[in-house]
Protein backbone atom coordinates (compact mmCIF):
# COMPACT_ATOMS: atom_id res chain seq x y z
CA UNK A 1 0.00 0.00 0.00
CA UNK A 2 1.44 3.48 -1.06
CA UNK A 3 1.69 5.89 1.96
CA UNK A 4 -1.83 8.43 2.84
CA UNK A 5 -1.97 11.55 4.55
CA UNK A 6 -4.84 12.17 6.77
CA UNK A 7 -6.62 15.97 6.27
CA UNK A 8 -9.02 17.88 7.74
CA UNK A 9 -11.97 18.99 5.59
CA UNK A 10 -12.54 22.00 5.91
CA UNK A 11 -8.53 23.17 5.06
CA UNK A 12 -8.79 21.12 2.01
CA UNK A 13 -12.01 22.42 1.02
CA UNK A 14 -10.35 25.78 0.77
CA UNK A 15 -7.31 24.57 -1.28
CA UNK A 16 -9.73 22.73 -3.49
CA UNK A 17 -11.70 26.41 -4.29
CA UNK A 18 -8.58 28.04 -4.43
CA UNK A 19 -7.50 25.88 -7.42
CA UNK A 20 -10.96 26.24 -9.17
CA UNK A 21 -10.92 29.97 -9.03
CA UNK A 22 -7.01 29.51 -10.04
CA UNK A 23 -8.35 27.54 -13.05
CA UNK A 24 -11.05 30.09 -13.78
CA UNK A 25 -14.13 29.50 -11.99
CA UNK A 26 -16.10 32.45 -11.06
CA UNK A 27 -16.71 32.31 -6.70
CA UNK A 28 -20.00 30.50 -6.82
CA UNK A 29 -18.88 27.34 -8.93
CA UNK A 30 -15.76 26.93 -7.12
CA UNK A 31 -17.38 27.12 -4.16
CA UNK A 32 -19.92 24.61 -5.24
CA UNK A 33 -18.02 22.67 -6.39
CA UNK A 34 -14.96 22.02 -3.89
CA UNK A 35 -18.27 21.61 -1.38
CA UNK A 36 -19.26 18.78 -3.28
CA UNK A 37 -15.93 16.61 -4.37
CA UNK A 38 -15.42 17.28 0.26
CA UNK A 39 -18.64 16.36 0.59
CA UNK A 40 -17.92 12.76 -1.28
CA UNK A 41 -14.71 12.35 0.13
CA UNK A 42 -16.42 12.60 3.57
CA UNK A 43 -19.24 10.10 2.37
CA UNK A 44 -16.72 7.59 1.67
CA UNK A 45 -16.78 8.12 -1.97
CA UNK A 46 -12.94 8.86 -2.37
CA UNK A 47 -13.76 7.87 -6.18
CA UNK A 48 -15.74 10.94 -6.55
CA UNK A 49 -13.72 13.27 -4.31
CA UNK A 50 -10.57 15.24 -4.67
CA UNK A 51 -8.72 12.58 -6.74
CA UNK A 52 -10.85 14.30 -9.50
CA UNK A 53 -8.81 17.67 -9.25
CA UNK A 54 -5.75 16.43 -11.60
CA UNK A 55 -8.68 14.84 -14.04
CA UNK A 56 -10.40 18.52 -14.33
CA UNK A 57 -6.92 20.51 -14.40
CA UNK A 58 -5.85 18.32 -17.39
CA UNK A 59 -9.80 18.55 -19.19
CA UNK A 60 -9.18 22.43 -18.67
CA UNK A 61 -5.93 22.38 -20.28
CA UNK A 62 -7.55 20.52 -23.10
CA UNK A 63 -10.30 22.74 -23.72
CA UNK A 64 -13.30 20.12 -22.40
CA UNK A 65 -13.70 22.10 -19.49
CA UNK A 66 -14.56 25.82 -19.63
CA UNK A 67 -14.32 26.63 -15.56
CA UNK A 68 -15.38 30.63 -16.48
CA UNK A 69 -18.49 29.53 -17.98
CA UNK A 70 -22.19 29.68 -16.60
CA UNK A 71 -24.91 26.98 -16.98
CA UNK A 72 -28.23 28.84 -18.77
CA UNK A 73 -31.64 27.78 -19.47
CA UNK A 74 -31.96 27.44 -23.06
CA UNK A 75 -35.06 26.30 -23.66
CA UNK A 76 -38.31 26.68 -20.86
CA UNK A 77 -41.76 24.98 -21.70
CA UNK A 78 -43.94 24.22 -18.25
CA UNK A 79 -42.31 22.26 -16.21
CA UNK A 80 -39.17 21.09 -18.39
CA UNK A 81 -36.41 22.73 -19.47
CA UNK A 82 -33.15 22.20 -21.13
CA UNK A 83 -30.04 23.47 -19.49
CA UNK A 84 -27.02 24.40 -21.76
CA UNK A 85 -23.93 23.32 -19.28
CA UNK A 86 -21.76 25.09 -21.77
CA UNK A 87 -18.91 22.53 -20.51
CA UNK A 88 -19.04 25.36 -17.47
CA UNK A 89 -18.12 22.58 -13.74
CA UNK A 90 -20.16 19.93 -14.02
CA UNK A 91 -20.67 19.89 -10.19
CA UNK A 92 -22.09 23.56 -10.48
CA UNK A 93 -24.07 22.82 -13.76
CA UNK A 94 -26.01 19.85 -12.26
CA UNK A 95 -26.89 21.43 -9.44
CA UNK A 96 -28.00 24.40 -10.72
CA UNK A 97 -30.44 21.85 -12.98
CA UNK A 98 -31.65 20.71 -10.21
CA UNK A 99 -32.47 23.59 -8.07
CA UNK A 100 -34.41 25.11 -11.26
CA UNK A 101 -36.10 21.37 -11.38
CA UNK A 102 -37.22 21.76 -7.59
CA UNK A 103 -38.20 24.89 -8.01
CA UNK A 104 -40.69 24.04 -10.61
CA UNK A 105 -41.71 21.24 -8.34
CA UNK A 106 -42.80 23.39 -5.95
CA UNK A 107 -45.20 25.05 -7.87
CA UNK A 108 -46.40 22.39 -10.11
CA UNK A 109 -45.66 19.03 -8.47
CA UNK A 110 -43.08 17.79 -10.66
CA UNK A 111 -40.75 19.24 -13.02
CA UNK A 112 -37.70 17.84 -15.45
CA UNK A 113 -34.30 19.23 -16.80
CA UNK A 114 -32.06 18.26 -19.28
CA UNK A 115 -28.46 18.94 -19.29
CA UNK A 116 -26.07 19.15 -22.25
CA UNK A 117 -22.68 19.92 -23.06
CA UNK A 118 -21.92 18.82 -19.70
CA UNK A 119 -18.75 18.06 -17.45
CA UNK A 120 -18.07 15.37 -15.06
CA UNK A 121 -20.73 15.59 -12.94
CA UNK A 122 -19.68 13.81 -9.66
CA UNK A 123 -21.50 11.83 -6.99
CA UNK A 124 -25.23 11.84 -7.90
CA UNK A 125 -26.56 11.06 -4.41
CA UNK A 126 -25.31 14.91 -3.46
CA UNK A 127 -27.75 15.64 -5.81
CA UNK A 128 -30.82 13.58 -4.33
CA UNK A 129 -29.34 14.09 -0.75
CA UNK A 130 -30.14 17.73 -1.00
CA UNK A 131 -33.66 17.13 -2.66
CA UNK A 132 -34.73 14.78 -0.15
CA UNK A 133 -33.28 17.44 2.47
CA UNK A 134 -35.94 20.04 1.29
CA UNK A 135 -38.70 17.37 1.20
CA UNK A 136 -38.37 16.31 -2.26
CA UNK A 137 -38.68 12.77 -4.08
CA UNK A 138 -35.75 13.00 -7.13
CA UNK A 139 -34.25 10.86 -9.50
CA UNK A 140 -31.22 11.78 -11.83
CA UNK A 141 -29.41 9.72 -14.53
CA UNK A 142 -26.21 10.96 -15.98
CA UNK A 143 -25.08 8.59 -19.27
CA UNK A 144 -22.62 8.48 -21.89
CA UNK A 145 -22.87 5.72 -24.78
CA UNK A 146 -21.50 4.38 -28.11
CA UNK A 147 -18.21 3.28 -30.25
CA UNK A 148 -15.32 4.15 -28.27
CA UNK A 149 -17.16 5.89 -24.83
CA UNK A 150 -16.94 5.33 -21.64
CA UNK A 151 -15.32 2.18 -20.06
CA UNK A 152 -17.92 -0.54 -19.41
CA UNK A 153 -18.16 -3.18 -22.41
CA UNK A 154 -21.69 -3.79 -23.85
CA UNK A 155 -23.20 -7.15 -22.50
CA UNK A 156 -22.44 -10.11 -24.35
CA UNK A 157 -19.67 -8.08 -25.95
CA UNK A 158 -15.43 -6.89 -26.11
CA UNK A 159 -15.03 -3.39 -26.51
CA UNK A 160 -15.98 -0.25 -24.57
CA UNK A 161 -19.44 1.18 -25.58
CA UNK A 162 -21.17 2.48 -22.14
CA UNK A 163 -20.08 5.12 -19.13
CA UNK A 164 -20.79 3.85 -15.87
CA UNK A 165 -24.49 5.60 -16.36
CA UNK A 166 -25.66 5.83 -12.68
CA UNK A 167 -28.98 6.39 -11.55
CA UNK A 168 -29.68 8.29 -8.03
CA UNK A 169 -33.40 8.35 -5.99
CA UNK A 170 -33.68 10.33 -3.06
CA UNK A 171 -36.90 10.42 -0.91
CA UNK A 172 -37.59 12.50 1.82
CA UNK A 173 -38.21 11.14 5.51
CA UNK A 174 -39.88 12.33 8.67
CA UNK A 175 -37.92 15.33 10.94
CA UNK A 176 -35.27 13.79 12.24
CA UNK A 177 -35.44 10.89 10.11
CA UNK A 178 -32.70 9.88 7.44
CA UNK A 179 -33.73 9.92 4.20
CA UNK A 180 -33.58 7.33 1.39
CA UNK A 181 -30.51 7.88 -1.06
CA UNK A 182 -29.83 5.42 -3.55
CA UNK A 183 -26.79 6.28 -5.32
CA UNK A 184 -25.31 3.01 -7.78
CA UNK A 185 -23.39 2.87 -11.39
CA UNK A 186 -24.40 0.56 -13.96
CA UNK A 187 -21.08 -1.14 -14.12
CA UNK A 188 -20.15 -3.41 -11.13
CA UNK A 189 -17.91 -1.08 -9.57
CA UNK A 190 -17.88 2.66 -10.99
CA UNK A 191 -14.46 3.81 -13.25
CA UNK A 192 -13.67 6.04 -10.08
CA UNK A 193 -13.24 3.03 -8.15
CA UNK A 194 -10.54 1.45 -10.28
CA UNK A 195 -8.68 4.97 -9.90
CA UNK A 196 -9.16 4.83 -6.35
CA UNK A 197 -7.51 1.14 -5.69
CA UNK A 198 -4.82 2.14 -8.75
CA UNK A 199 -3.96 5.44 -6.21
CA UNK A 200 -3.92 3.03 -3.38
CA UNK A 201 -1.74 0.46 -5.46
CA UNK A 202 -4.29 -2.14 -4.21
CA UNK A 203 -6.49 -4.75 -6.24
CA UNK A 204 -10.08 -5.13 -6.99
CA UNK A 205 -12.80 -7.42 -6.12
CA UNK A 206 -13.00 -10.21 -8.24
CA UNK A 207 -15.40 -10.06 -11.12
CA UNK A 208 -15.29 -6.41 -11.70
CA UNK A 209 -13.42 -6.04 -14.24
CA UNK A 210 -11.65 -7.43 -17.51
CA UNK A 211 -8.13 -6.82 -18.97
CA UNK A 212 -7.11 -6.06 -22.53
CA UNK A 213 -7.49 -9.73 -23.34
CA UNK A 214 -11.06 -10.03 -22.32
CA UNK A 215 -10.44 -12.27 -19.47
CA UNK A 216 -11.63 -11.48 -15.86
CA UNK A 217 -8.58 -9.45 -13.78
CA UNK A 218 -8.46 -7.63 -10.37
CA UNK A 219 -5.49 -5.67 -11.29
CA UNK A 220 -6.33 -2.23 -11.75
CA UNK A 221 -3.78 -1.25 -14.48
CA UNK A 222 -5.37 -3.49 -16.54
CA UNK A 223 -8.17 -1.19 -17.06
CA UNK A 224 -6.10 1.75 -17.96
CA UNK A 225 -3.79 -0.15 -20.20
CA UNK A 226 -6.96 -1.16 -22.37
CA UNK A 227 -9.69 -3.34 -19.92
CA UNK A 228 -12.81 -2.75 -19.23
CA UNK A 229 -15.79 -2.55 -16.44
CA UNK A 230 -18.32 -5.20 -16.81
CA UNK A 231 -22.47 -4.55 -16.30
CA UNK A 232 -23.76 -4.40 -13.11
CA UNK A 233 -25.00 -9.02 -12.75
CA UNK A 234 -22.12 -10.09 -14.26
CA UNK A 235 -22.40 -13.13 -16.41
CA UNK A 236 -25.46 -14.34 -14.61
CA UNK A 237 -27.50 -10.84 -14.83
CA UNK A 238 -25.24 -7.86 -16.52
CA UNK A 239 -28.09 -7.69 -19.08
CA UNK A 240 -30.06 -5.50 -16.24
CA UNK A 241 -26.89 -3.18 -15.65
CA UNK A 242 -26.85 -3.24 -19.41
CA UNK A 243 -30.61 -2.21 -20.15
CA UNK A 244 -30.25 0.17 -16.92
CA UNK A 245 -26.77 1.78 -18.53
CA UNK A 246 -28.80 2.10 -22.20
CA UNK A 247 -31.71 3.93 -20.53
CA UNK A 248 -29.52 6.10 -18.76
CA UNK A 249 -28.15 7.07 -22.24
CA UNK A 250 -31.27 7.57 -24.19
CA UNK A 251 -33.03 9.17 -21.60
CA UNK A 252 -29.92 11.83 -21.10
CA UNK A 253 -29.73 12.38 -25.08
CA UNK A 254 -33.30 14.19 -24.32
CA UNK A 255 -30.38 17.03 -24.19
CA UNK A 256 -28.57 16.08 -27.49
CA UNK A 257 -32.32 16.39 -29.71
CA UNK A 258 -31.58 19.77 -31.15
CA UNK A 259 -27.79 20.24 -30.59
CA UNK A 260 -26.31 16.56 -31.62
CA UNK A 261 -22.94 17.13 -30.25
CA UNK A 262 -22.10 14.32 -28.14
CA UNK A 263 -20.37 16.48 -25.44
CA UNK A 264 -19.75 13.25 -23.45
CA UNK A 265 -19.52 13.58 -19.48
CA UNK A 266 -16.41 13.39 -18.12
CA UNK A 267 -14.49 13.39 -21.83
CA UNK A 268 -15.72 9.55 -21.87
CA UNK A 269 -14.21 9.11 -25.38
CA UNK A 270 -11.50 6.71 -24.33
CA UNK A 271 -11.07 4.89 -28.40
CA UNK A 272 -11.15 6.84 -31.61
CA UNK A 273 -13.95 4.51 -33.64
CA UNK A 274 -13.79 4.81 -37.55
CA UNK A 275 -17.88 4.38 -36.91
CA UNK A 276 -18.72 7.14 -34.29
CA UNK A 277 -22.65 6.72 -35.00
CA UNK A 278 -24.85 6.23 -31.79
CA UNK A 279 -22.98 8.17 -29.36
CA UNK A 280 -24.73 9.63 -26.80
CA UNK A 281 -24.36 12.02 -23.57
CA UNK A 282 -26.63 13.76 -20.98
CA UNK A 283 -27.73 14.35 -17.58
CA UNK A 284 -31.36 13.78 -16.50
CA UNK A 285 -32.97 15.64 -13.10
CA UNK A 286 -36.60 14.91 -12.41
CA UNK A 287 -37.98 16.54 -9.12
CA UNK A 288 -41.65 15.67 -7.23
CA UNK A 289 -43.31 16.92 -4.49
CA UNK A 290 -45.17 14.56 -2.13
CA UNK A 291 -47.52 17.08 -1.62
CA UNK A 292 -48.71 16.63 -5.32
CA UNK A 293 -50.41 13.84 -4.03
CA UNK A 294 -51.35 14.51 -0.73
CA UNK A 295 -50.28 14.83 2.84
CA UNK A 296 -46.55 15.79 2.65
CA UNK A 297 -45.90 15.08 6.17
CA UNK A 298 -47.54 11.79 5.90
CA UNK A 299 -45.85 11.14 3.19
CA UNK A 300 -42.37 11.60 4.79
CA UNK A 301 -43.61 9.36 8.07
CA UNK A 302 -44.72 6.34 5.70
CA UNK A 303 -41.13 6.80 4.20
CA UNK A 304 -39.64 6.80 7.68
CA UNK A 305 -41.36 3.92 9.24
CA UNK A 306 -40.77 1.54 6.05
CA UNK A 307 -37.03 2.35 6.55
CA UNK A 308 -37.33 1.88 10.34
CA UNK A 309 -39.28 -1.60 9.91
CA UNK A 310 -36.20 -2.20 7.04
CA UNK A 311 -33.51 -2.01 9.56
CA UNK A 312 -35.69 -4.41 12.42
CA UNK A 313 -35.18 -7.21 9.86
CA UNK A 314 -32.74 -9.76 11.25
CA UNK A 315 -29.27 -9.71 9.58
CA UNK A 316 -27.94 -12.40 7.58
CA UNK A 317 -25.16 -14.60 8.98
CA UNK A 318 -21.65 -12.47 9.65
CA UNK A 319 -23.64 -9.20 9.07
CA UNK A 320 -23.74 -6.77 12.06
CA UNK A 321 -27.08 -4.95 11.15
CA UNK A 322 -29.15 -4.35 8.09
CA UNK A 323 -28.86 -0.50 6.57
CA UNK A 324 -31.29 1.13 4.43
CA UNK A 325 -29.62 3.10 1.49
CA UNK A 326 -27.55 6.50 2.22
CA UNK A 327 -27.15 5.48 6.11
CA UNK A 328 -23.33 4.25 5.64
CA UNK A 329 -22.75 7.72 3.89
CA UNK A 330 -24.51 9.61 6.93
CA UNK A 331 -22.36 7.70 9.36
CA UNK A 332 -19.24 8.06 7.49
CA UNK A 333 -19.55 11.45 7.20
CA UNK A 334 -20.01 11.86 11.08
CA UNK A 335 -16.63 9.67 11.13
CA UNK A 336 -14.24 11.38 9.00
CA UNK A 337 -16.01 14.60 10.33
CA UNK A 338 -14.13 14.28 12.99
CA UNK A 339 -11.06 12.07 12.42
CA UNK A 340 -10.09 13.15 8.89
CA UNK A 341 -9.86 12.57 5.30
CA UNK A 342 -7.02 9.96 4.33
CA UNK A 343 -5.74 10.82 0.89
CA UNK A 344 -3.65 8.02 -1.06
CA UNK A 345 0.31 9.42 -1.37
CA UNK A 346 -0.66 10.01 -5.39
CA UNK A 347 -4.05 12.11 -4.81
CA UNK A 348 -2.09 14.10 -2.20
CA UNK A 349 1.24 14.33 -4.94
CA UNK A 350 -1.35 15.80 -7.41
CA UNK A 351 -3.15 17.96 -5.10
CA UNK A 352 0.74 19.56 -3.98
CA UNK A 353 1.55 20.23 -7.97
CA UNK A 354 -1.82 21.96 -8.87
CA UNK A 355 -0.84 24.21 -5.20
CA UNK A 356 2.53 24.60 -6.62
CA UNK A 357 1.57 25.73 -9.99
CA UNK A 358 -0.84 28.17 -8.33
CA UNK A 359 1.50 29.12 -5.77
CA UNK A 360 -0.99 27.91 -3.22
CA UNK A 361 -0.45 26.90 0.38
CA UNK A 362 -1.12 22.95 0.77
CA UNK A 363 -2.76 22.29 4.31
CA UNK A 364 -0.83 20.84 6.76
CA UNK A 365 -2.00 17.44 7.31
CA UNK A 366 -2.84 15.90 10.77
CA UNK A 367 -1.18 13.60 12.28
Amino acid sequence: MAASRLYSAGPLEKLVREIFEALGAPPAPAAESARHLLRSNLSGHDSHGVIRMAQYAAQTEAGEIAPSALPVVAHEMGSTALIDARRSLGLYSTMFALDWAMAGARRNGIAAAAVRHSAHIGRLGEYTEKAAAEGLVSIVTVGAAGPGVGGMVIFGGRKRFYGANPWSMGVPAADGALPMVFDGSTSTIAEGKVRVARAKKAQLPPDCIIGPDGAPTTDPEQFYAGGALVPLGGKVAGHKGYGLAMASALIGALAMIDDPDPTLIGAQIREQSPDPRGRLAGVFVIAIDPAAFGDAANYRAMAAEHMAAARRVPPAQDVAEVLTPGEIEHRTRLERGRTGISLPEATWRDLEQLAARFKLAMPEPRN
